[in-house]
């Protein structure tokens, strides 16, 4: 027969499956209710504290989504000093729930023992970090303060992780991993939503008129767009893909295509927007005869017979610039 505390599992796992069903459905779920769903499936687990914390890769600390039974010095250990606990990078990489009565005395060390369970005499508790499409987006905890976690809630925990993940995470589980050496975005043209997913993002690139060229409708197919941008002294490569209901939004430093120098790719913009050379020459504030000059010397690194191969390549290129 059924255990009270089993079916009172099932049901809080069945909800976390409909929310996490509908969130990938692309139903606009509000975070208070992803996070509570998490959380009333935590409290299911028969602990005394729950917590459910989301990673801001910007600021590199989390953040509280939701929480019982903890009080504010336990939360904010957990916000500002999780991911520096000598425990953290093994829980991160196996992705399985930890439980403190698992951990070796010797390694019962770190922030949230000091912060958290030895001074509000937890006996045992569970952590568990998750990641969607290979980002990490976030922890959940629960601790106890007269019995253990067993392992049925364990083995709960494990069967629903990737759709605690997907509620966590503010992007659903949408958006795979993305590259580490560059700014990533997470943009939703519908309602304009924006968020950084590494610190090194320019949330500027989808503002103004990026915005237009990075939407959907002005993709050249339906996989993304990708554009060189010119702005001032600094080129930078930008790609547009999408992701469910979201568009990510890459960029890092561009590098000029066929060797050509900031003031041969100032030129080729004005030859890609159907100017004259007198017109380039004004906006430069240089000579007709530079600009013819700086033409001649772009058609040949480029190998290209006229302005209007130069001007197809710059289209081609995705070459825009910017006001500085």
């Amino acid at each position: 027969m059924r255990s009270g505390r089993t079916t009172g599992r099932l049901a809080a796992a069945l909800a976390v499956r409909e929310a996490a069903e509908a969130a990938a459905a692309g139903e606009p779920l509000p975070d208070v209710t992803r996070a509570e769903a998490v959380l009333a499936a935590l409290q299911s687990l028969s602990t005394c504290a729950a917590a459910v914390e989301r990673w801001d890769p910007v600021r590199s600390r989390h953040e509280t989504l939701a929480s019982s039974g903890y009080v504010a010095d336990a939360l904010a250990a957990m916000e500002s000093a999780f991911h520096e606990d000598p425990l953290f990078p093994a829980v991160r990489a196996s992705g399985r729930p930890l439980r403190v009565c698992d951990i070796a005395p010797a390694d019962r060390r770190g922030p949230m023992f000091e912060r958290v369970i030895t001074p509000l005499r937890y006996v045992d508790g569970v952590s568990l970090c998750l990641s969607a499409g290979g980002r990490y987006v976030g922890s959940l905890h629960a601790s106890t303060a007269s019995e253990g976690v067993d392992d049925e809630a364990v083995g709960w925990l494990r069967l629903l992780r990737a759709d605690l993940a997907s509620l966590v995470d503010p992007l659903g589980g949408q958006v795979p991993v993305v590259p580490g050496d560059g700014g990533v975005l997470a943009w939703a043209p519908a309602d304009g939503r924006l968020l950084a997913l590494t610190p090194c993002a320019h949330p500027s690139l989808v503002a103004g008129p990026l915005a237009a060229l990075l939407h959907p409708s002005a993709w050249p197919s339906r996989l993304g767009r990708h554009l060189l941008v010119l702005r001032g002294a600094e080129l930078t490569a930008v790609e547009a893909r999408p992701a469910g209901r979201w568009v990510v939004v890459e960029h890092r430093p561009g590098e000029a295509p066929a060797g050509l120098s900031l003031r041969e790719l100032e030129v080729l913009c004005g030859l890609a927007e159907g100017e004259t050379n007198r017109m380039v020459a004004r906006s430069l504030g240089v000579t007709e005869r530079t600009v013819a000059t700086h033409v001649e010397h772009l058609l040949a690194k480029l190998g290209a017979g006229n302005r209007a191969a130069a001007a197809a390549f710059a289209v081609g290129a995705g070459l825009v610039r910017l006001p500085a």
